[in-house]
């Protein structure tokens, strides 16, 4: 038999996220950005996750996923290959979760890749948003779980998935195409338009919109206070004596050459998620397109959903996030609703959901193996893929 039948430590969970990669088992756990950056002083491409977070380095970078699709293998593997060795992974199996939306070209190629690359003996996709339901079982003690409504908010787009007895309802899954990445491509450009020319500062960018945004609960009232009201300051790296930079309320004069001052960007960031034609985008925010997919089910069933409500996500992180959307879905909910919007505040949920899963009734019957791949190909076995 199969040693990833029988040992859980032969049960890898590969969540390759367009921003971070989490991979690991039951006992060991890797983390690092998903991308490759080339330096452009000295041409070197850098893969390493901590060298990456060095703000005193220009760089150029190239991430194998567009708009959270993975479309550059040759990249991709390039970057597995720094923990993934064929070698270790013959009797192992691989449980990848993946997006809703992502094309049937995609999965098949990863197929390809897991077995005849890295040649792993059985290789599982599955939805992303079915993991965060097996993070809530096991946070909730349960075996089974009826009504179940998932909110993930990441770095590519923001998912609204309603799960019944395990079941993702297709007829109300739900896209919005605003995640971290476009949230922080806004704030440098609104930053080198107007201070400091941050175009090759994308994790700069990124830790700065982290430390600095947050959520506004009275959005239209706040954007009536006066200037200055929200201002605060980030101290940038010097490139000599500070490879970091931080941020502060307050200015020192030592520092005027080195400095960014935010002020409503400091809320207008984060609202573009609540907003979407904020950008010109013609698509509704979280609030509305819960609503919508309500909608596609029955009445009877609308409120148990909105009951067990569940938010993730890096851009739940927000200060505020999570008040301002589950006041917004109360306040807009049937008074005889009993609403209940819960935080699931670990930025590791759909890794610690899919090791969860993998440790489930359910998992073997869930995986692929080499042998069945081969003889049935991909077209014949696309369809039980869940």
């Amino acid at each position: 038999m199969d040693n990833w039948r029988q040992n859980n430590q032969r049960r890898f969970v590969l969540d390759n996220g367009s921003y971070q990669i989490r991979y690991g088992n039951d006992v060991q756990k890797h983390k690092q950005l998903n991308l490759i950056a080339h330096l452009k002083k000295t041409g070197q491409m850098i893969y390493d996750f901590d060298t990456l977070f060095d703000e005193s380095q220009v760089m150029t970078y190239y991430k194998p996923h567009v708009r959270g699709v993975l479309v550059d293998f040759d990249k991709q593997i390039n970057i597995w290959d720094k923990f993934l060795n064929p070698k270790l992974l013959k009797d192992c199996s691989i449980t990848y979760p993946f997006q809703p939306f992502t094309p049937d070209q995609v999965v098949n190629k990863l197929f390809d890749v897991m077995f005849e690359y890295y040649n792993v003996d059985a290789f599982c996709p599955i939805n992303a948003q079915k993991m965060l339901y097996y993070n809530v079982l096991a946070r909730e003690g349960l075996q089974r779980k009826q009504f179940t409504y998932i909110i993930d908010t990441s770095h590519s787009a923001t998912y609204l998935v309603p799960i019944f007895d395990g079941e993702i309802m297709y007829s109300g899954l739900r896209r919005i195409d605003i995640g971290g990445r476009l949230l922080t491509n806004q704030l440098k450009e609104n930053i080198s338009f107007k201070q400091f020319d941050l175009k090759n500062y994308f994790l700069l960018s990124s830790k700065i919109k982290e430390l600095l945004c947050f959520v506004s609960m009275n959005y239209f009232q706040d954007m009536k206070k006066p200037k200055n009201f929200f201002r605060k300051y980030y101290i940038l790296p010097d490139f000599e004596i500070r490879r970091e930079g931080y941020a502060v309320d307050l200015l020192n004069v030592g520092f005027l050459d080195e400095k960014l001052i935010l002020d409503k960007e400091r809320i207008t960031i984060p609202e573009i998620l609540f907003h979407p034609t904020e950008i010109g985008l013609a698509q509704k925010g979280p609030t509305e397109t819960f609503f919508d997919s309500l909608s596609t089910m029955h009445k009877d069933l609308q409120g148990y959903f909105a009951e067990n409500v569940y938010l993730s996500g890096g851009n739940s992180f927000f200060s505020s996030f999570y008040e301002r959307l589950s006041n917004e879905i109360r306040q807009n909910s049937s008074q005889d609703w009993n609403v209940n919007v819960t935080h699931l505040d670990d930025i590791d949920s759909v890794f610690q959901g899919t090791l969860n899963f993998n440790r489930s009734n359910e998992f073997q019957n869930a995986c692929f193996t080499k042998a069945e791949y081969l003889e049935k190909g991909f077209d014949n076995i696309k369809q039980y893929i869940i």
